[in-house]
């Protein structure tokens, strides 16, 4: 705060946008998304922390070394009152509810509120030890979800039948909620890349795709895994070696100094060699060569490895390498799990086969 010139800084989370409360305080809403959580910092004579939630049932103050804890539902007056006319800087300016924003704009009419988002989320990005071992658990949470992944799937079993087999292992083992919505999805489906369960029932020669995440102490876990019913096909099969290859090939190059787009660039080169990078995977969010991201208080955090991003990777990131093609009309493949960059190159963190097909 002191290096950006920001004299107050106001953090906001909720299921929309978690992270970064619970990083700065040990605190955070769980409930539903109509819950959130608010951290003010002045600095006025040493720094002053006030901690804002609606979630009384949380009893935050079990829960944050933050003395002062306001309880309410009225953010934008309780946040203004504690504010004098000066400009203020805001961690999730773009998800920040209008009634908040609005009861600060009237407050102050002349108030000058910036966005202070990547730069606080940013420093996230280097665990410390503690962290790495709470992601470490995260991970074997995760990877009980992939092994009875691996073992529900069946011909004759729905979709939403192996997803509940994940979430019971996952939940069985110890995860609080899950990090995100469980998928698992097959056939032709798993091109969508991000494909919810359905009724559908799984057939002789399908491929299937999970994806899952467990949660502990505010922390997560994401991995993705395909299986196929049988024997793949000769055009998915080419599918799944390149994006298993693409992946081991991005770990092998994850080392502290390198750049974030350094590791996309690999990825997009093996697609290129065995001739799939038009199925390269691609969104409004991201141009083709996406390869990956951090991982930490939220299951997607800085930095992002696909080639607008330039971050030097240091020890101590943890990162999901993350390659998917996806093919309309023959499937998808997506292969996803954590690695911490050490001084001496990547190191998995889950225990999970790669080529998961090779078995079924």
């Amino acid at each position: 705060m002191e290096r950006e010139h920001w004299d107050a800084l106001l953090v906001y989370s909720s299921r929309i946008f978690p992270g970064t409360v619970r990083y700065l305080t040990g605190y955070e809403t769980r409930l539903g998304i109509h819950d959130a959580a608010y951290l003010l910092i002045l600095l006025e004579d040493g720094p002053r922390f006030t901690l804002f939630s609606n979630a009384s049932w949380d009893h935050p103050e079990e829960q944050t070394w933050v003395k002062d804890i306001v309880i309410t539902s009225n953010f934008g007056l309780e946040i203004a009152s504690r504010l004098k006319d000066r400009d203020l800087a805001v961690v999730g300016y773009k998800y920040l509810p209008a009634p908040v924003y609005c009861a600060l704009q009237h407050r102050f009419r002349d108030v000058n509120i910036v966005d202070a988002t990547e730069p606080v989320v940013r420093l996230r990005a280097i665990k410390s030890p503690r962290e790495i071992e709470i992601l470490r658990y995260c991970t074997e949470l995760t990877d009980n979800g992939g092994h009875e992944f691996l073992r529900a799937v069946r011909p004759g079993v729905t979709e939403r039948a192996v997803a509940a087999d994940v979430e019971r292992a996952i939940r069985g083992s110890g995860s609080d909620e899950f990090s995100f919505s469980t998928q698992v999805g097959c056939g032709e489906r798993t091109a969508r890349v991000v494909v919810f369960p359905t009724d559908r029932i799984i057939q002789q020669g399908d491929p299937v795709q999970l994806d899952c995440g467990a949660t502990a102490h505010g922390y997560r876990g994401d991995l993705s895994r395909v299986a196929v019913v049988g024997r793949p096909t000769g055009d998915y099969e080419r599918m799944l070696e390149t994006c298993a290859e693409m992946y081991s090939r991005c770990v092998e190059e994850l080392k502290p100094g390198v750049t974030a787009d350094h590791i996309a660039h690999v990825g997009i080169d093996i697609a290129k060699a065995h001739h799939l990078d038009q199925y390269l995977y691609r969104s409004p969010n991201h141009e083709p060569g996406f390869m990956g991201h951090g991982i930490g208080c939220h299951y997607s955090e800085y930095p992002e490895l696909y080639p607008e991003d330039h971050t030097v990777l240091r020890e101590n990131m943890v990162l999901v390498i993350e390659p998917i093609l996806m093919r309309p009309g023959v499937g998808g493949v997506k292969i996803e799990d954590a690695v911490l960059v050490t001084k001496h190159g990547a190191q998995r963190v889950s225990s999970c086969p790669i080529r998961t097909w090779s078995s079924n």
